[in-house]
């Protein structure tokens, strides 16, 4: 049995897939992005996977390994749906932000080119804001799972609520702000830098300058890149990942630092400026406080009555 507030917040995650989906679907149809459905075959098998273990583990009462299949799979699709909403952003074209974000950083104080060029010159702290930079998939996967495990299931489900709410919202946002990266901006060459890996910082202008200014676009998801500038996903994640490990004790402080590396990785390694680090951050503490907030009210796809438990224990 589930407590009231996990069942609201797997209702709203539910509502939140099922109406991003037709939302995704509708405006595909409406613009220059055609789907290369061969690429996400791999994809789909293991989402059908995850459901039907899901179900499995239902009906043989392993509650808690249910509700993590479940997360999982709702989380893949989300990122998948998400995804594609970032290059119908991007599609669009809209006149290029850079200019005005550098601005924002130069009133900040904030000397970009040389904070990248300072961490290049120091190899082990390159090395280790790299290894929290790419930490990003693997926590959106391991952390609900771990707050399932430990009895925590509705922080499970807000974390990945929350999640899907900065998703969508940094799109709408960037739809308005789109940008080729700090990198880019400040004349640096990725092949000139020593110590700082150029992957993620430089691997993703092909995609997005191809889904701009390509008459007809083909989505393929062996190609696709994270092509959000402004607001920044990964720092929105960072925040939501470190706030709802705070409950446990063992990964509290472990995943604050981890995280506080990720947000600061966004600036080396992922060709961001401050101000979508900033925003990014807005962003999460927004998120997450709708999803408390929503944790408290019933979600229209779920109208079945939940017993009330006095801790968040799944049987």
């Amino acid at each position: 049995m589930l407590t009231r507030e996990t069942a609201n917040l797997r209702g709203w995650l539910l509502l939140v897939m099922l109406t991003s989906s037709l939302a995704v679907a509708a405006l595909l149809s409406l613009s220059k992005i055609t789907l290369d459905y061969a690429s996400f075959r791999p994809t789909a098998t293991s989402l059908g996977l995850l459901i039907l273990t899901a179900i499995v583990c239902a009906k043989r009462g392993f509650t808690r390994w249910s509700l993590v299949m479940e997360i999982l799979s709702i989380g893949v699709a989300l990122s998948v749906i998400g995804l594609i909403a970032s290059y119908l952003a991007t599609s669009l074209s809209l006149p290029l932000a850079d200019e005005l974000l550098v601005a924002a950083d130069k009133a900040l104080g904030f000397d970009g080119a040389a904070f990248i060029l300072w961490i290049d010159t120091h190899p082990w702290l390159a090395w280790l804001l790299m290894q929290s930079y790419a930490s990003f998939a693997f926590q959106l996967v391991l952390l609900p799972l771990i707050l399932v495990l430990c009895g925590q299931a509705a922080r499970a489900y807000s974390l990945v609520l929350s999640y899907a709410l900065v998703c969508f919202a940094a799109c709408l946002i960037s739809v308005w702000f789109p940008a080729v990266a700090a990198n880019v901006t400040y004349g640096i060459d990725g092949t000139t830098l020593q110590a700082i890996n150029p992957q993620f910082g430089f691997a993703f202008l092909e995609q997005f300058h191809a889904v701009r200014d390509e008459t007809r676009f083909v989505f393929s998801l062996d190609n696709a890149q994270g092509i959000l500038t402004f607001p920044s996903v990964h720092t929105a994640t960072a925040v939501i990942c470190a706030v709802s490990m705070l409950t446990i004790p063992w990964l509290r402080y472990p995943m604050v630092i981890l995280n506080i590396g990720m947000a600061v990785s966004t600036l080396t390694h992922g060709g961001h400026y401050l101000v979508d680090v900033i925003a990014g951050a807005i962003l999460a503490v927004a998120a997450l406080w709708l999803a408390r907030r929503l944790a408290g009210i019933s979600a229209p796809i779920m109208q079945q009555q939940t017993r009330v438990q006095p801790a968040d224990q799944v049987t």
